[in-house]
């Protein structure tokens, strides 16, 4: 890490306890040995590590050891805060505290240290370890992504949601088209007007008669058809772009569905399931009414502006001029209040998306609902969500309230000084009634637009905001993913390799801590521990669901990283504790795990899952629908149906987590035998619940705290008498416990 800037009171301490030694470290915390808000340092030299308070300009020396003395130093994650901690000598001592907002730069010295431990040189990089910090706006960039979502300009989102209109081209071009023709006709309209005032309804000064009063047929005639041909093409065009609206969006939607299917479990980790549902149907549907009704209308309202504004100026350039006041003002007033109202509709949808997120957590989890009895409890939480949601959308609607009649005000005022000033160019002979009749028709065309893209900005911000949202995720780069020359390996033998692996689901608090084990092809392997040790990460990450934040999980001798995504999932079965069947029918789950299945292959796996005779039982048998998660089955049967799709996959590896902790005795059995013959010729990772059903493994890890604590035989471990022994010896008196109660 880079070494942040000591005050000169430590400077000071520090060339009397290490002089002439150079800095290597230096890191400040935000807690104190008292674990109050504090200063203290951490600095390492070439050949100490010292820690320092810092107060009141003075500094005090609290530690300090010779790193040749230090055999192991780490960063131990508390509740809501952590501690540096060392071993020297055999004795442990913990050296500094901090918060968790210090962890990434403890986390970073801990490395250094460690490097300096091994007798290596330090390798800063600045680039990599820097938190991002907005250029623009200097505040943090969120974590995962590369650009600020205050500073996203909104015209690059528009015109991103324009891309998708790309392969409707022909079609655009014909909807623009038909948009000039339809403007065309709608500007005869007042014209027409003008010369029935002017020319035709203008009796002869001296005669008093109606001398063009014969033009008064063809001229209404005119007007139907101006109108008539101004209402085709409208309609014309607004069936053209629903059509492509609607096209356009499907591909929306497909886009962020298959990014969502690309995306990483560590992704899917920080979201809540119904905020991303809200964002693959709420929000692309305002996209939908942004593409359907504000892009073709918008455009029909900038022809009409262009010519109505011609016209405009054709009638009087100077009453036009005039005119412009208003509009202009207008313009500067929604400049103002443009990003005022898009903070309040952002608020309203973050808000929309936090309650589609309860609802769906709510619907998800309704038998744990009704099991305990929280229905109410449930409600109050949703009234609190519904309440939040109701008050921004009331406090969106009033801001409304007060600009858009605002608005409306400054475009009015252009129809008073029409009239203001039109009656007093007729008076004065520079313009004649028909004019002003005929330019305060074609100034009605041209603030309808104004009013409809005023109205629209309700549209224009709620869609931009939906938009922001629904490219964040397609944005987001998948954590997994192939490299750029990643091989291919259809065919493996299984050996698995972890070497020095340190994991967690946040960095800054591993759950596996420097594993390192060889699994030999063929072989059966039994995972052991507490529950929280971290059996089901090893297992996440054999599978490669996340990668490793240290060292390396080799599959033949090669890294996992740099197999082909593909090629590795097809090489392993998976049979999970949490069993989970799609909405469907039983062949159908089955069938998941090889979708070009036979029948007969189907009903084969089934049969060696021990799960064809109670298939056959049900009404529809293998047609039989299993209710959304597999509702509809018992656990044991759902399992069974697991284990099962993983007979069908026929992999190479094969993962077994807890695989037999829904069934009874008797079926567990049955499984055992059915898995026995699975794991013949396969490597076999296992955990189970019961760890007498793990005697047939080869060899069984004991996970503790994340470590490798044993490694042996079932015989062997209990010879031992170490912490399997006493797991075992546990669950026997719990056993008893069990059968003595009856």
């Amino acid at each position: 890490m880079e070494i942040s800037p000591l005050p000169d009171s430590i400077l000071n301490q520090l060339k009397k306890c290490c002089p002439d030694e150079n800095i290597q470290v230096a890191v400040t915390s935000d807690l104190t040995q008292q674990l109050v808000y504090g200063e203290e340092w951490l600095v390492a030299t070439d050949k100490k590590l010292a820690t320092f308070s810092a107060e009141n300009g003075s500094a005090k020396l609290l530690s300090l050891h010779n790193l040749s003395d230090i055999h192991h130093v780490e960063a131990i994650n508390l509740t809501g805060s952590g501690v540096i901690e060392i071993k020297s000598n055999e004795r442990s001592h913990r050296l500094i505290n901090f918060t968790n907002a210090k962890n990434a730069d403890f986390a970073w010295a801990v490395e250094d240290i460690k490097t300096l431990l091994d007798g290596n040189t330090i390798e800063r990089k600045k680039a990599d370890r820097q938190k991002k910090i907005c250029e623009h706006c200097g505040f943090p960039l969120p974590e995962d992504l590369n650009k600020c979502p205050r500073c996203t300009e909104k015209w690059k989102t528009l015109r991103r949601i324009l891309d998708f209109i790309q392969p409707y081209k022909a079609q655009l071009l014909f909807i623009f088209l038909l948009l000039v023709a339809g403007t065309c006709f709608g500007l005869i309209t007042p014209y027409i007007s003008k010369l029935f005032i002017d020319v035709i309804l203008k009796p002869d000064p001296k005669t008093g008669l109606f001398e063009h009063a014969h033009w008064i047929p063809l001229a209404a005639l005119a007007l139907f058809a101006a109108y008539a041909g101004q209402n085709l093409f409208s309609s014309l065009h607004l069936r053209l772009t629903g059509t492509v609206g609607h096209k356009t969006v499907y591909d929306v939607r497909a886009a962020i569905y298959e990014k969502l299917q690309e995306l990483s479990l560590a992704f899917f980790d920080k979201y809540q399931t119904g905020a991303l549902m809200a964002r693959v149907n709420q929000d692309t549907r305002e996209l939908q009414h942004f593409l359907v009704d504000f892009i073709p209308l918008t455009l029909e309202s900038l022809f009409t502006l262009i010519g109505v504004g011609i016209f405009l100026f054709i009638l009087s350039w100077k009453l036009t001029l005039f005119v412009l006041i208003p509009i202009i003002a207008t313009i500067i007033f929604l400049k103002k209040v443009y990003f005022k109202i898009f903070l309040y509709f952002r608020r309203y949808y973050h808000r929309r998306s936090r309650l589609s997120a309860l609802i769906n957590d709510s619907l998800s989890g309704i038998r744990v609902i009704k099991a305990f009895g929280q229905e109410d409890e449930e409600i109050k939480k949703f009234d609190r969500k519904s309440t939040a949601f109701r008050d921004a959308g009331m406090d969106m609607e009033i801001k409304w309230s007060v600009y858009s009649p605002t608005l409306q005000l400054f475009i009015m005022f252009g129809t008073v000084l029409v009239w203001f000033l039109g009656g007093r160019f007729v008076v004065g002979g520079t313009m004649t009634l028909g004019d002003v009749v005929a330019y305060s028709g074609y100034l009605a065309m041209f603030y309808r637009p104004v009013f409809f893209l005023i109205r629209m900005i309700q549209l224009i911000t709620s869609s931009l905001s939906a938009a922001e949202r629904v490219f964040d995720v397609i944005d987001t780069e998948p954590q997994i993913k192939d490299e750029l020359h990643a091989l291919a390996m259809p065919d493996i033998e299984g050996s698995i390799e972890f070497k020095n692996v340190t994991f967690g689901y946040d960095p800054f608090k591993p759950v596996i801590k420097d594993f390192d084990v060889s699994i030999g092809a063929n072989e059966i392997i039994g995972l052991v521990g507490k529950s929280g040790a971290g059996k089901s990460t090893i297992i996440n990450l054999v599978c490669r669901l996340y990668d490793v934040n240290k060292g390396a999980i080799l599959l033949d001798g090669k890294d996992l990283r740099t197999i082909k995504y593909h090629d590795l999932r097809q090489q392993v079965g998976v049979v999970l504790q949490e069993t989970f069947l799609f909405n469907g029918t039983i062949f159908e789950n089955i069938a998941y795990a090889k979708p070009d299945a036979s029948t007969e292959q189907v009903i084969e796996a089934a049969m060696s899952a021990y799960a064809h005779e109670f298939i056959m039982k049900k009404p529809d048998g293998y047609d039989t629908e299993v209710g959304e998660r597999g509702n509809k089955l018992s656990g044991g049967e759902k399992q069974r149906i697991a284990i099962a799709r993983a007979i069908l996959r026929n992999p190479r590896i094969l993962i077994l987590d807890e695989a037999t902790s829904s069934l009874d005795t008797e079926t567990e059995k049955k499984i055992q035998e059915a898995l026995h013959n699975l794991t013949r010729g396969r490597t076999t990772i296992a955990i189970a619940h019961r760890l007498s059903t793990l005697r047939n493994c080869d060899r069984l890890f004991v996970i503790d705290d994340g470590r490798l604590a044993e490694v042996g035989s079932h015989k062997e471990l209990m010879e031992k008498k170490g912490i399997f022994y006493n797991l075992v010896s546990i669950q026997t008196e719990l056993s008893k416990i069990i059968a003595l109660s009856g």
